[in-house]
């Protein structure tokens, strides 16, 4: 059944950018996602609705823009993308790529290896991989994966899918998966982040509900905030367009983060790695200074959601959020990572350990945002490692998350930490673990003895993710290959 949702009479965001190589300026209901722009404006429905919130991405489409001077071809979910956040970008859907006369390259392969069944994930392979061959020609195996980890096929057919991305791989080019159109849009992409200003919505709008502004500095950002204090704060939206989706909540404003440069910020000083709380998961993960000097942070990344996902989620926003499954907060807390939170009057420092006050409940006060992360340097003396367990590998929230920091010398532990996420309303810093290992000679470690003292420690829930008795053997087998692997490491 298509999506029936009928777009919002409230404030319209006036909007230009492209669609399938058509210019666009249209007044889009704030608030509403991309794919419901797609039905009930454009009455295009190629592309599909199904879960409504990110886990299938039979919704799959890709958007174009400027990013560190080149053009990046991006694959999302558009039931989690509001459609006011297309200012200045291409968005194209499947309709753009072929025609039943004429079917694009990608649509051809898939055909040719019998990879099309009840069709309904099509739409969203073709998108993801439209997305993966317009930036990589050639991809491996990996590359591949990882760029479907996110599409779901309901009939089975992963392996023609990819016998035919193994043969566009091989025998195609990009200039035949990239039409000649969209390379023309190319030009007037970079013309329009030159010359037009982004979307700055004024201050003197009606009380109306469903507003979505976008602010470009952070003076707009307080500005508009001052103005409209019932306003939240949004990213890449992965969360709040869930709760719009399926729980059906409205906000009254929204205001984006994404547009603010110093949001955007990702760079290493003396005190550690500092990243910009609008810095999606994708930027960090192509990253060359966390996959050089945090590499433990770009492994975590792979298995964070989906590619679709990653390129709009922040991680900025999985803080926030204050998840007790967050999957990159164990591993922060271990890292000993901080906050620099801004509001309108003032900024402050404050330990991450320090930052999460209960179920979904932080130390954000109200109007204020998180302006950027801090991760203090590693040193090779350093063991970190972080273990998600989930019952899928990609798409999937933790049964139990876990990570270490054990920091050694000559075979002795100086300072240690560990954390879990799953097991109770926030994630939890183990108050045990550094006091069983501090000082302790790494061979002469017991793991058994660490293990009971560590499990008397929590008190798991049970919820439909795991019942208390299996998250306590998560833990348990967590710390094993925690403490044999340093072990093994020190031989």
């Amino acid at each position: 059944m298509e999506n029936q949702v009928t777009p919002l009479e409230t404030h319209l965001n006036r909007i230009t950018f492209f669609l399938n190589g058509e210019k666009i300026t249209a007044d889009i209901p704030a608030g509403i996602s991309t794919l419901d722009w797609l039905h009930t404006q454009k009455q295009l429905y190629g592309t599909k609705c199904s879960c409504n919130e990110g886990d299938c991405g039979a919704c799959t489409v890709v958007i174009a823009y400027p990013f560190e001077g080149i053009i990046t071809y991006q694959a999302i979910t558009s039931c989690l993308y509001p459609a006011a956040k297309l200012h200045g970008k291409h968005l194209i859907t499947i309709e753009g790529l072929g025609t039943p006369e004429k079917l694009h390259t990608i649509q051809q392969a898939l055909l040719t290896n019998h990879a099309i069944q009840c069709g309904y994930c099509t739409p969203g392979l073709v998108m993801s991989l439209f997305a993966l061959f317009a930036m990589q020609p050639h991809p491996d195996r990996e590359m591949t994966l990882s760029a479907l980890e996110g599409n779901l096929c309901r009939c089975g057919t992963y392996p023609s899918i990819l016998n035919a991305v193994d043969e566009l791989a091989t025998n195609q080019s990009v200039k035949d998966i990239v039409p000649a159109w969209c390379r023309e849009v190319e030009k007037d992409l970079f013309h329009f982040a030159q010359k037009e200003a982004m979307l700055v919505t004024k201050t003197d709008i009606p009380q109306q509900v469903n507003c979505y502004l976008i602010p470009t500095t952070t003076k707009q950002l307080f500005d508009l905030y001052t103005e409209h204090p019932e306003s939240v704060f949004i990213a890449g939206g992965t969360d709040i367009m869930v709760q719009k989706n399926i729980n059906r909540k409205e906000f009254p404003f929204l205001i984006d983060l994404t547009q603010i440069p110093e949001l955007n910020r990702l760079y290493l000083q003396q005190d550690g790695l500092h990243i910009g709380s609008a810095v999606t998961y994708n930027q960090l993960w192509e990253s060359g200074i966390v996959k050089t000097d945090f590499p433990v942070l770009h492994n975590l990344i792979s298995q964070i959601a989906s590619r679709q996902i990653r390129n709009l989620g922040t991680l900025g926003g999985n803080i926030a959020n204050a998840s007790p499954v967050g999957d990159t907060i164990p591993l922060l807390m271990v890292l000993n990572a901080s906050l620099w939170l801004q509001s309108n009057l003032e900024l402050r420092h404050l330990p991450l350990k320090d930052f999460f006050l209960g179920y979904h409940k932080t130390a954000l006060q109200k109007g204020e945002i998180i302006k950027e992360i801090i991760i203090p340097p590693l040193t090779e003396d350093n063991y970190v490692k972080t273990i998600k367990s989930a019952k899928r590998k990609s798409v999937d929230i933790s049964s139990v998350i876990t990570a270490v920091n054990i920091e050694h010398k000559n075979g002795q532990i100086t300072n240690s930490a560990l954390a879990i996420g799953g097991v109770a309303a926030v994630p939890l810093l183990s108050r045990k673990f550094p006091n069983l290992l501090k000082s302790k000679q790494i061979k002469a470690l017991d793991p058994a003895v660490i293990i009971k003292e560590v499990e008397s420690e929590f008190e798991p829930l049970t919820d439909i993710r795991g019942t208390a008795l299996f998250r306590r053997e998560l833990i348990r087998n967590h710390l094993i290959l925690y403490l044999q692997e340093l072990q093994e490491e020190e031989k």
